[in-house]
This record gives structure tokens, sequence and C-alpha cells, in this order.
């Protein structure tokens, strides 16, 4: 839901995690870099295209690329292009769970009606309208314009494809690099800075996956935000739940602490996965 243009999060875990809604203008400067980007780049490679076949390449290609750039970035990138990126900006989901190919397929599916189509309309308006005039004229106008205001009407800012996806474009301040989440040592507001030492299972760290940790990396991030201790509480009680944790209990001098450390074990897991997943490809490649 939003809240004094705030989004809250419910996660499938049950986890309450809080961003700021993006603003008009962010998701408009964002775009327009985007789109500035993704001219630059259409014009180099459009350039030998054009020298060798002509006009029609030209179109092939600028139809790809405005298609693709959107979905290519949002699904390498966790929810953000260039131009979110520069502006601190990211398509998550409105329930919290993973941000999944289809997903964002779907959100970009409809940018065609409601971006281009708008653009070309106050482009140049005789290219929709070239034997139409008249009332079906206005009409047709008011209606593909009222498209691109479309997250003016609501107070979620969406478009409709951010509707018909179930997303929402939120701020994501810079923040640490994850590797330094991880190693990092130092006060967190009010709890104690030294680390006790954690140790995690094989077992316990595949309960988890790669969605997990985007999620405990937000918590972390967040930590010195209100509410973020509270929250940081909550999910590392629930972690050991779920993954049988008999150690100390987690009190609030514990539970940063507790959090960095299965952070850096449950990172460091993936990564591993990941490595003897590539290796066990490169093993059958040679076969």
């Amino acid at each position: 839901m939003t809240v004094d243009g705030h989004e809250r999060v419910l996660t499938p875990e049950g986890v309450v995690l809080h961003f700021q809604t993006a603003s008009i203008s962010e998701r408009l400067v964002a775009i327009v870099i985007d789109l500035f980007l993704l001219f630059v780049v259409l014009l180099g490679l459009g350039m030998p295209l054009a020298w060798v076949g002509g006009s029609a390449p030209l179109m092939l290609l600028w139809f790809c690329g405005r298609h693709f750039w959107f979905v290519w970035f949002e699904t390498r990138w966790q929810g953000t292009t260039p131009g979110k990126r520069r502006l601190h900006l990211r398509v998550i989901r409105a329930d919290g769970g993973p941000l999944t190919t289809e997903i964002v397929f779907a959100r970009n599916l409809t940018r065609e009606v409601e971006l281009f189509l708008p653009l070309v309309l106050l482009v140049n308006p005789d290219l929709l309208f070239a034997s139409q005039q008249g009332v079906i004229r206005l009409l047709a106008s008011v209606w593909i314009l009222l498209l691109l205001l479309f997250p003016l009407t609501n107070r979620h800012r969406l478009r409709i494809g951010d509707l018909l996806a179930g997303t929402r474009v939120v701020v994501a301040p810079p923040v640490a690099l994850l590797r330094d989440l991880a190693d990092e040592r130092r006060p967190v507001g009010d709890l104690v800075a030294p680390a006790p030492e954690f140790a995690f299972t094989a077992i316990q760290m595949a309960i988890y996956g790669r969605h997990e940790l985007e999620v405990l990396e937000d918590v972390l991030r967040k930590v010195r935000s209100p509410g973020g201790a509270s929250t940081a509480t909550a999910v590392a009680r629930s972690i050991a739940r779920r993954i049988g944790w008999i150690g100390p209990p987690l009190d609030g001098a514990r539970t940063v602490p507790f959090l960095t450390a299965f952070y850096a074990a449950q990172r460091a897991h993936l990564e591993q996965q990941m490595l003897l997943g590539k290796q066990q490809e490169r093993q059958a490649g040679k076969k």
C-alpha cells in the first residue's frame, strides 16, 4: 500500500519493507536518459546498417531497441536501467516477490501505446491521422494522451504496464556495495559494534535463495531508517526460527551482527553454487 508517498511491501516471508514511491519527475528524467542512451547506441549501430541496407534495417533496429532495452536491463540489473540507476530508482513487485522475466516483459509490453504512440502524436500527428479530421481525430488524440498521463491519475503513480504486471517504481538510495555489507563491523544506530562469531551449516544455507538474499540486503540497507531496527529484529528472529538456530537469543545487540554474518554466509554459499554450476557446464561441454 502507499501512505504519504511511501510504499509498504509485505514480502512472502511476512516482512514489511518500506520504500519511497518514485515521483513523476524522477521517472520522467530516468526515461529521458534511457531514450538518449538508446538513441546513441542505435545511431552507432545503425549507421553501418544504413550504409549497407538502407532504411529498412534502421526501422527494424529501432523497433527492437525500443522494445527490448528496458526488458533487458530490468531483467539483468534487478529492476533498474541506466536511467533508473542514475536517479536511484528500481522496479519492485507489489507483492514483495522476485522480479521475473515474465513480469518485466509484461510491464514493458504496453510501452508502445503508453509512450511512443503519444510521442508520435505530439511530434507529427499526421503520421497517425493523415486521413482523419474533426471529431474522430480529436477523440483519438485525447485517448492517446490519457494513456501518457495515466500515472497522474493514481496515488501509486502507475503506468498501465505497472498495473498489468503488479509492479511499483520506488527510490533505492545509493548504499554500500554488497561486499561491504557482508564485511563491515561498525556501530549501527544504538546497536553494539563487536560482532560475535556465527556459524551456519550447508543445510541451513540451502533453505534460502537469491530472492531472500536481496530482501535481507534491503533490510540491512535500511537498518538506520525509521523502523529499520525493529524490522531487522523481526527478520533475524524469522530466519533463526526457519533455519533452527540454537545459539544465543537475538536481542537488539545481536540482531545486525547475526544478519550480517548470515548475509555473508548466504552470499558465499550462492556464489559457490554458481561457480560449481558453471564448472559442471564446462565439464559437460568438454565431453
